[in-house]
């Protein structure tokens, strides 16, 4: 995978993952948000180890453990979310 590409990537997915946090539809969608968070975190620190950019792979480190904190902060309220769904899904049956 060429440099360019990679950087493309992760951006495209950065902007994703952005929206999906910021519209807070469902916790769900959060936590999806955050794992694209990780997956551009990872990409971003590829590409400051490929081409050195001390600063860039601190950033990125630094984002990657706030964005595993958000997935465990928001996984647990995921569960509940589709707990209650289903539960609401019997009820109307």
């Amino acid at each position: 995978m060429s440099l360019e590409v990679l950087r493309t990537v992760a951006a495209a997915i950065t902007i994703i993952a952005a929206a999906m946090v910021a519209a807070n539809w469902n916790a769900r969608i959060t936590v999806c948000g955050f794992a694209l968070f990780i997956a551009s975190s990872i990409a971003w620190i590829a590409d400051g180890i490929i081409e050195p950019k001390s600063s860039l792979i601190i950033q990125n480190a630094a984002l990657l453990l706030i964005n595993v904190l958000g997935v465990w902060r928001w996984l647990p309220r995921a569960g509940k979310e589709a707990a209650a769904s289903q539960a609401e899904d019997r009820a109307i049956r």
